[in-house]
């Protein structure tokens, strides 16, 4: 059987391969550098702030979309939608 090792030295699998998944390429994203993180504190900390936002949700002015939040007019808009002439509508 093909070790693993074998196939990432194997030709058909290093064709077209990206720079990055290579082993000891210049795009690896490895950093075992304690000195030079890949990202500053402050970037870091920006981030976590940024997601410790709560979402901000849409402001609908109190209704729904198409009605108010009052069920008696909830009823009242889906009459809205009855022809009323008499005819039967399929």
């Amino acid at each position: 059987r093909i070790t693993i090792p074998e196939i990432k030295s194997h030709p058909w699998f290093l064709k077209n391969l990206p720079l990055e998944l290579m082993e000891g390429g210049a795009g690896n994203c490895m950093n075992d550098d304690p000195e030079h993180p890949p990202q500053s504190i402050e970037e870091i900390m920006r981030i976590v702030q940024e997601a410790q936002k709560p979402a901000e949700v849409p402001q609908l002015g109190g209704h729904l979309l198409g009605g108010s939040m009052d069920f008696d007019d909830m009823d009242a808009d889906a009459d809205l939608d009855i022809d009323s002439s008499e005819d039967f509508v399929c």
